[in-house]
C-alpha cells in the first residue's frame, strides 16, 4: 500500500474513533416544552427516588406565545409526564430549591415576572404528594435576577439571597429566616444589581456562606464582585473579577484542592463574550486559562460527568458564533478539552447535570433558544457507562438516589459532616430542633461522607425524615486544629438557636 495512503487511512481512522467515543450524549425526546427566557432544574418532587424535572419561561403554542411552568413526572425508562404542579406561571426568574422550613420536604424560592406581568419573589412549600402550595411569604418583587437559598448565619435554616429588577429600581437583598416562613430582611449594603445573579459561596471554608454578584448596578455600570461573611456584617473582598452583564457563575472544586473555584460568564462592558475560569487560593481568585468557548446569555454546571474522579463543566450561551452548547472534560492542571458531546446549540439558556436513569452518571437537561429563535428543553443520556467497556463505576446506592463517591483530594483534608432537622424523631407526637454532627474525621480514598452520614442517621432514628443530599453538609479544612475550631462554633450557633444536639460518630 502507498505510503500517502496509509497516512490517510490512518488519520481517518482516528479521526471517526475520537469522534464516535466523544458522542457519548444522545437526546431521548421526552417531549418536554420548549422555552425561552427559561428556569430549568431536576428536583424529586414526588419523592420516589428519581429526579424529576421544572421548567419556567416563556414558550410558543399553535404559534401564540405564552408564559408557563412545566412540571414532569420522570416514569423511568427514558418516559416523562408532565402532571400538576401547584407553582405559577413565569419567566424572566430564576427558582432555588432548598427545605425552608426543615420538614423534610423541599419547598420552592422563585423571583421572575407572572403570565399577568406582575412581579413576584416568594416560596412554594413542598408537600408529601409532590405538588406546591403558596405560603404567606413576599420578599421585594423582582424580574431578571436570582434567588438563591443559603444558610448566612450558620442557625440551621435556609435564609435567602435575592437580586433584579424592582418597580422602585435594582436591589440586592438577604432575608433571615426566622422559621414557621417568617423572614426578616437583613440591613446590608450590596449593590443592586439586573440581568446577573447574586450567588453564595462560602469561599474560603469558615463555615459562613459569602456572595458572588455580577450585574448591570443601579448606575448603569457593570459589577462582579465578592462580599466576604464576617458573622455580622459583609464587606468586599479585594478579589478582583472581570465585570459582567447578562452573566451567570458556577461553582465547584475542579483541582481537588477541597475548596470550590468558579466559573464566571458574561458580557464585557466592550460587549465582547467571556467565559472566565477562577482558581480558589481561600485569600483569593487567580484567573486561569481553562480554554473555554466565550459566552453569554447562558449557563454553566460543574458535574464529574465521566466518573474519572474530577469535575467537568457543562456550559451554553451566545458565542461570537452564535449560540453553543459544550461539555468540557477536566484533564486536571487546568486543562480541559471539547468532547463534542452534541448538545443542541443554546441561549437564553439553563440547565443542569443530573442522573435521570440511576445508572450513576450524570445526564444534562437543557432549555433555551437557538440560532433559529426556536424553543427547546431536551434531556441527554450521558452513555460514558456504555462507552467505558468493562470499566467498574466507582458508585454506591443510597435510599433514594445513585451518588458518585467523592473525588480524592491533593493534600490531606479534614471534615466533619452535619444536618438539621425539624422533626417527631422519638414518635412522641412532638416535633423538636435538632442538629445532626459527626466527629473531624481525615478524609481517606472514596470514602463518601455525606452518604456514610445519613445511612448512620437511618440506622439510628428510623423515623428520620427523608431530606435530600443537600441537606447534609460537609465542611473541609487543611488541618485538624481549624476542623474542630469550625465544628465547635459550628455547635454554639445551634444550640444558642434551640437545636438540640444529637453526635453521630462513625
Amino acid at each position: 500500500m502507498p505510503a500517502l495512503k496509509r497516512i490517510f487511512l490512518f488519520f481517518v481512522f482516528v479521526f471517526f474513533t475520537h469522534t464516535f467515543k466523544a458522542q457519548t450524549f444522545t437526546d431521548i425526546k421526552a417531549g418536554l416544552t420548549g422555552v425561552a427566557e427559561s428556569s430549568s432544574c431536576w428536583m424529586d418532587t414526588d419523592r420516589d427516588g428519581d429526579p424529576d424535572i421544572l421548567v419556567a419561561g416563556e414558550f410558543y403554542q399553535t404559534s401564540q406565545p405564552g408564559i408557563s411552568t412545566r412540571h414532569y413526572s420522570n416514569l423511568r425508562n427514558d418516559q416523562f409526564r408532565l402532571t400538576g404542579k401547584g407553582l405559577p406561571d413565569f419567566y424572566r426568574g430564576d427558582f432555588s430549591i432548598g427545605d425552608a422550613d426543615l420538614d423534610g420536604i423541599n419547598d420552592m424560592a422563585i423571583v421572575g415576572e407572572a403570565a399577568n406581568g406582575k412581579r413576584l419573589a416568594t416560596i412554594y412549600k413542598g408537600t408529601a404528594s409532590g405538588n406546591f402550595v403558596p405560603t404567606k411569604v413576599r420578599f421585594m418583587a423582582v424580574r431578571d435576577g436570582s434567588i438563591d437559598f443559603g444558610d448566612v448565619d450558620g442557625d440551621g435554616d435556609l435564609d435567602i439571597l435575592l437580586c433584579g429588577e424592582h418597580e422602585s429600581g435594582v436591589i440586592t437583598v438577604v432575608y433571615l429566616n426566622n422559621r414557621n416562613f417568617n423572614f426578616q430582611e437583613m440591613t446590608i449594603a450590596l449593590p443592586g444589581l439586573r440581568r446577573g445573579v447574586a450567588r453564595w459561596s462560602d469561599f474560603n471554608l469558615d463555615g459562613l456562606p459569602d456572595i458572588f454578584l455580577c450585574g448591570i448596578s443601579s448606575n448603569g455600570g457593570l459589577i462582579s464582585q465578592l462580599f466576604q461573611n464576617h458573622g455580622s456584617s459583609f464587606r468586599k473582598h479585594s478579589a478582583v473579577f472581570t465585570p459582567l452583564k447578562n452573566c451567570n457563575m458556577a461553582f465547584g472544586d475542579m483541582d481537588n484542592d477541597g475548596d470550590d473555584d468558579v466559573v464566571f460568564l458574561g458580557e464585557t462592558a466592550a460587549g465582547a463574550h467571556l467565559t472566565q475560569l477562577y482558581r480558589n487560593n481561600r485569600n483569593g481568585f487567580t484567573a486561569v486559562n481553562g480554554g473555554f468557548v466565550h459566552v453569554s446569555d447562558g449557563f454553566a454546571d460543574w458535574g464529574d460527568m465521566d466518573l474519572d474522579g474530577d469535575l467537568d463543566l457543562l456550559l451554553s450561551g451566545m458565542s461570537a458564533n452564535g449560540p453553543v452548547s459544550r461539555i468540557y472534560s477536566n484533564e486536571r492542571n487546568n486543562r480541559f478539552r471539547d468532547i463534542r458531546a452534541g448538545i443542541i446549540p443554546l441561549y437564553n439558556s439553563s440547565g443542569e447535570w443530573g442522573d435521570y436513569d440511576l445508572d450513576g452518571d450524570l445526564d444534562v437537561l437543557i432549555a433555551g433558544l437557538s440560532v433559529n429563535q426556536d424553543m427547546f428543553a431536551r434531556i441527554y443520556n450521558n452513555g460514558v457507562i456504555s462507552i467505558k467497556a468493562g470499566a467498574k463505576t466507582k458508585t454506591q446506592s443510597s435510599n433514594w438516589e445513585t451518588i458518585s463517591p467523592v473525588p480524592t483530594r491533593q493534600e490531606p483534608i479534614y471534615y466533619y459532616v452535619y444536618s438539621s432537622s425539624y422533626s417527631d424523631l422519638y414518635k412522641t407526637g412532638k416535633k423538636s430542633y435538632y442538629v445532626f454532627m459527626s466527629p473531624v474525621k481525615r478524609f481517606p480514598k472514596d470514602y463518601v461522607l455525606e452518604e456514610k452520614f445519613q445511612s448512620l442517621l437511618i440506622e439510628s432514628f428510623p423515623n428520620w425524615p427523608r431530606t435530600d443530599q443537600g441537606n447534609i453538609v460537609q465542611n473541609g479544612f487543611a488541618t485538624k486544629t481549624e476542623a474542630d475550631k469550625s465544628r465547635a462554633r459550628m455547635i454554639h450557633e445551634y444550640q444558642t438557636k434551640g437545636f438540640k444536639l444529637i453526635e453521630i460518630n462513625w
